[in-house]
């Protein structure tokens, strides 16, 4: 793969990327705003403490261990997976085996520096500095807190997260509704998005997607979950 090859895949965005997206929901994890500022640097170097750290040089393809279950952090530069996913700091992957797909590359992309470790390393790391993302909902004088577990959240794909995140408020805060529906705290598009670690856009988008197939439904007085395990099927899959 030549260095303009090399380039016109780097500059491709993964959350921007359908195939990517589509995939990210059994073997990626996304972490890049789900953790963010200080909170992340320290997870970043609680896993450099708890894996192995490799540096690799521009267009390098990685060299991966395939036979275990372990998983790949991008702490710096980025990795090209196949020829349509680009991962930069912050996102992780789990590498095929070789029978899944025999074809499979990590190709580096400037200078990269990767952790690799075990899965329940990485979730331990994880989950133990950010438990939960939380939001704070209602007026000045009857505000409360509304969290959601953020190790569901790890292994969703940007199209799922939101769905994700609605199901975990639905089974924490929701009261029984008609049939197989909830009726959960109202919260705003930006609230939303904040306790699903999506920018607003992405947020908005997938909320349409959402109420359009007729899983949600919302007001100012609540977020109606209209068919619980239709959403749960859509966030889980």
């Amino acid at each position: 793969m030549g260095p303009q090859r090399l380039a016109a895949l780097a500059s491709r965005s993964a959350v921007e990327e359908p195939v990517a997206e589509s995939q990210s929901k059994s073997n990626h994890w996304r972490f890049r705003q789900l953790i963010t500022g200080s909170e992340a640097q320290a997870a970043f170097d609680l896993l450099r403490e708890r894996g192995r750290v490799e540096r690799w040089g521009h267009a390098a393809r990685i060299h991966l261990d395939r036979q275990h279950d372990e998983r790949v952090v991008v702490l710096k530069g980025q990795v090209l997976l196949g020829d349509r996913t680009a991962l930069t700091r912050g996102d992780a992957f789990a590498p095929p085996p070789p029978e899944v797909d025999p074809d499979f590359e990590a190709l580096a992309h400037q200078e990269t520096t990767i952790v690799i470790l075990e899965q329940e390393a990485l979730r331990e790391s994880v989950e133990s500095l950010v438990p939960e993302r939380v939001v704070q909902v209602g007026s000045i004088f009857q505000r409360r807190e509304l969290s959601v577990p953020l190790a569901p959240l790890l292994r969703t794909s940007a199209s799922t997260r939101q769905a994700q995140t609605i199901l975990e408020l639905a089974e924490r805060y929701g009261e029984p509704g008609e049939e197989d529906q909830r009726v959960a705290p109202p919260l705003s598009s930006a609230q939303l998005a904040s306790l699903a670690g999506l920018d607003r856009p992405r947020a908005r988008q997938a909320l349409t997607l959402l109420e359009r197939a007729g899983l949600i439904r919302r007001d100012r007085r609540a977020l109606h979950v209209l068919d619980l395990e239709g959403l749960r099927r859509f966030a889980l899959g």
